[in-house]
């Protein structure tokens, strides 16, 4: 003991560094154990009472001289052992040496006091965190260091007395004011930026240095004789691992101080959740912490990188929530302005919507974005805020869509569009372009290497399907459902106008046509509608979409035109060469309306994005097939039985096989509606109609089933005597067996 501990003068020049240097760790941690069992053994004696006369059966060993002589030596050995093993601890975490640390370590497991050690070092680290931390947010300490008064938003007002000698001019005195404000608060906010720099990056950087370290060397130090690790004798007693602790009171304190500062200080919590740039207010706030997590990386498992952030340094950063939720509202303001103006129109009035307010939200969305990005959590915040906004936009946007029958007119209001139509044409220019640019920013948030799609890229995908599908459900198909109805019912007239006109020429022996045009009057009101739509309603929405509904109602004419033609009664002979005659007239109409409608470049012009606004239905038209399936249907009229065998056995009709049986059926009209009858009764169970609605519920039948299933059905009907001539009813067998 006394070789260990001498108490011996020191010699001249000799430091506590030598004093140390002479006491080896190993040693020490000998001295500790030995001192802790002699303590121990005289623990575990009775003491002698000075009450009860002595016993000489109850002798203990604090009767012995040797004994008492030696308990203040062992005092004074315990009480240096403990002053040298807490100077090595201070070393240890000061020079972070391992070595050091676990030989202090040792020291106090020994002597049976590393719990309680362990427990006061973090008590002294955690009240470092605490202290640093609200000195840091304490403008009353830095305005008298600065020598300043506290930072305010707003330039003070002139006083009296500013002016009171004359000699200034009021317009002077306020620019010197202003200047002088703003060169305070730049004085302010440099201090402020650099004292939280030195709390963040320096003070608490050292301060993780060691709670690391002390884990460290607990976790992998274990005593040689019982084995017991000292990071769970340590948790005996503390109860969660010293970074757990750390990082919660780090955590904790900084909300605190934030919350406190800001609270107090407008200014303060302007510049800490301002800027616009990266390098301002909260962004810089948060390349702070970043160089904090890079430093502590060097000898922590922490990390924070794009694709994975640690727990610790989420907890550590959702401490700022209050000043991220202010960031993200002023950096989302200008798009929360236009989207809300939109979705909420002040005072009944409709606001101006279209291609520039989308633009707008889209550039706005990309350039907080680009601000962003070098923050994963930060980028994930602004993310879920726009996507919150336009998923608001989108639950109001039934509510905002014009109902009433003005909007789905196809006369229109004096020739032009409603105020309906238009601003329900607007909101699809803005719902388009606002999804077609969070599309294109969703493809710019993954870089080639990307494994998976990003949080920015998913969800403002998702938000562009979401406008999408609640445009398309709103405003759109509600649209072309209208456009489909009139359609429909217009060209449902021909059969009657036809057998009149038939008639009409049979009293006349000749052929009666319209005296402007020579179309039929279905005819001459479905181009009308077509010249509306091309002229006035259509060039209100985007070319894209634009294209893509003029394609579809194209299609739907010519189907509709090619379906009711052919279940159309062909009278005999004469009779039924100027019901031809008429409807290639009326095919005429059609093509040059539709070309005018659609273009000479419309399969060019659809896009893969419009398409998907419009979706494209199954028919007996396909996509683009408007213009050869009208031709060919034209030639058909005129076909021969003998010419139409040939065709069909070499496929070169170039039309769907269900038309032809149809139009062969109408060469025999006195076939013609019992097979329709007979269809529609299979078809549809329990079927009653009047005798002039069962071509057009049979055409509104087949538009809406697929064609196998509609030629399976004429096959059931058809009976196997059905008074087809030989040559016809070949053909037709051969077909729908084909189909």
């Amino acid at each position: 003991m006394e070789v260990v501990f001498g108490k011996g003068e020191k010699r001249d020049g000799e430091g506590e560094d030598a004093a140390v240097g002479q006491v080896h760790g190993r040693d020490l941690a000998r001295a500790a154990s030995l001192v802790a069992e002699i303590t121990s053994l005289l623990d575990a004696e009775p003491k002698p009472s000075t009450s009860q006369p002595e016993d000489a059966g109850s002798a203990s060993l604090h009767d012995l001289k040797l004994i008492q002589d030696l308990l203040p030596t062992i005092t004074t050995a315990r009480k240096t052992i403990v002053d040298y093993m807490e100077d090595m601890i201070v070393r240890g975490l000061r020079d972070l040496s391992p070595l050091m640390l676990g030989s202090s370590l040792q020291t106090a497991f020994n002597l049976r006091i590393l719990p309680t050690l362990v427990q006061d070092l973090l008590n002294d680290l955690t009240q470092v965190v605490r202290e640093r931390t609200a000195a840091a947010f304490d403008l009353d300490i830095l305005s008298r260091q600065l020598q300043l008064p506290l930072p305010t938003l707003d330039a003070p007002a002139p006083t009296y007395s500013t002016y009171r000698s004359g000699r200034r001019s009021i317009g002077n005195t306020e620019d010197e004011l202003k200047q002088q404000h703003h060169h305070q608060q730049q004085v302010w906010s440099e201090a402020v930026w650099k004292k939280l720099e030195s709390l963040i990056v320096t003070e608490m950087g050292a301060v993780c240095s060691k709670v690391y370290l002390l884990e460290k060397v607990l976790k992998l130090k274990s005593d040689g004789e019982t084995g017991v690790n000292f990071l769970g004798a340590a948790l005996e007693v503390l109860g969660d691992k010293p970074s757990h602790t750390f990082w919660m009171t780090f955590a904790q304190s900084l909300r605190e101080q934030v919350t406190l500062a800001t609270g107090k200080s407008a200014w303060l919590a302007q510049l800490l959740s301002g800027g616009v740039r990266a390098g301002e207010g909260y962004p810089k706030f948060i390349r702070l912490f970043q160089e904090f997590f890079a430093k502590i990386s060097l000898y922590t498992d922490v990390q924070y990188t794009t694709t994975h952030q640690s727990a610790e340094t989420v907890i550590l950063l959702k401490s700022l929530g209050g000043l991220e939720t202010a960031y993200v509202e002023k950096s989302t303001g200008r798009i929360a302005e236009i989207l809300s103006q939109v979705a909420s129109p002040s005072g009944g009035r409709r606001p101006s919507v279209g291609e520039e307010e989308a633009g707008t939200v889209v550039r706005s969305i990309t350039n907080v974005l680009d601000t962003t990005r070098f923050d994963p959590l930060l980028e994930r915040a602004v993310v879920a805020r726009c996507s919150a906004l336009i998923d608001h936009f989108v639950s109001r946007l039934d509510s905002l869509t014009a109902k009433d029958d003005s909007a789905w007119t196809l006369t229109g209001d004096a020739g032009s569009p409603t105020q309906a139509q238009m601003w329900n044409a607007s909101l699809v220019q803005f719902a388009y372009t606002l999804s077609q640019g969070l599309l294109s920013l969703a493809a710019d948030q993954d870089g080639s290497a990307a494994n998976a799609p990003s949080f920015a890229s998913t969800r403002l995908a998702t938000s562009a399907s979401s406008i999408q599908n609640a445009t398309r459900t709103t405003l759109l198909d509600p649209l072309l459902s209208h456009i489909n109805t009139s359609l429909s019912s217009t060209m449902a007239k021909m059969h009657v106008q036809l057998a009149s006109a038939n008639a009409s020429a049979e009293k006349k022996r000749g052929v009666s046509i319209d005296s402007t045009t020579g179309a039929s009057g279905y005819a001459t009101s479905i181009c009308e509608t077509l010249s509306y739509l091309r002229d006035e309603l259509l060039p209100l929405y985007l070319s894209a979409l634009r294209s893509a509904i003029a394609g579809r109602i194209a299609r739907w004419v010519v189907e509709l035109f090619c379906l009711h033609a052919s279940v159309v009664a062909l009278p005999l002979a004469e009779g039924g060469e100027r019901v031809k005659l008429r409807l290639a007239t009326d095919m005429t109409e059609f093509e040059f309306a539709l070309t005018q409608l659609v273009g000479d470049h419309f399969v060019a012009r659809t896009s893969v994005s419009a398409s998907a606004w419009i979706v494209e239905e199954k028919g007996l038209v396909g996509q683009g097939d408007w213009m050869r399936t009208t031709k060919a249907f034209r030639r058909l009229l005129f076909l021969s039985l003998d010419e139409v065998e040939q065709e069909t056995k070499g496929q070169a009709l170039g039309l769907p096989s269900l038309l032809v049986v149809l139009h062969l059926f109408s060469r025999q009209s006195e076939v013609l509606d019992g097979v329709l009858r007979e269809t529609l009764a299979i078809a549809v169970v329990g079927k009653k109609g009047k005798a002039q609605n069962v071509r057009s519920d049979f055409v509104g039948w087949v538009r809406s089933t697929s064609q196998s299933e509609v030629s399976g059905t004429i096959t059931e009907a058809l009976p196997d005597d059905a008074g087809l001539d030989e040559t016809t009813d070949r053909i037709v067998r051969s077909l729908l067996a084909q189909s």
